[in-house]
């Protein structure tokens, strides 16, 4: 079985090889992610439009939360905070 999906990285195209996630339900996460920000907790995928509910326990077994480097845990959910210059910061896509 191949390595999980990191949900808070991968872009659409990745996300739907998971069980319940469709094409629109992908760019659904991906632009939730975006606007809101990166999940920390896997019942915030729920106000995600469209998400299959009951999805959601296969979902897990497939793909993780890990967080996203060059951000610094300071306990604000998911709130994105980069490390260094926030007028331009140092994302990287794995």
């Amino acid at each position: 079985m191949p390595d999980r999906i990191n949900i808070n990285n991968a872009p659409a195209k990745e996300l739907t090889p998971l069980p319940g996630i469709a094409k629109n339900v992908a760019y659904n996460i991906a632009n939730h992610r975006k606007r809101h920000g990166y999940f920390t907790h896997w019942e915030e995928l729920l106000e995600v439009k469209e998400f299959p509910r009951q999805a959601l326990p296969k979902i897990k077994a497939r793909a993780a939360l890990f967080p996203v480097e060059g951000l610094r845990d300071v306990g604000l959910g998911p709130r994105r905070i980069y490390e260094g210059d926030s007028r331009n910061p140092q994302r990287r896509s794995i």
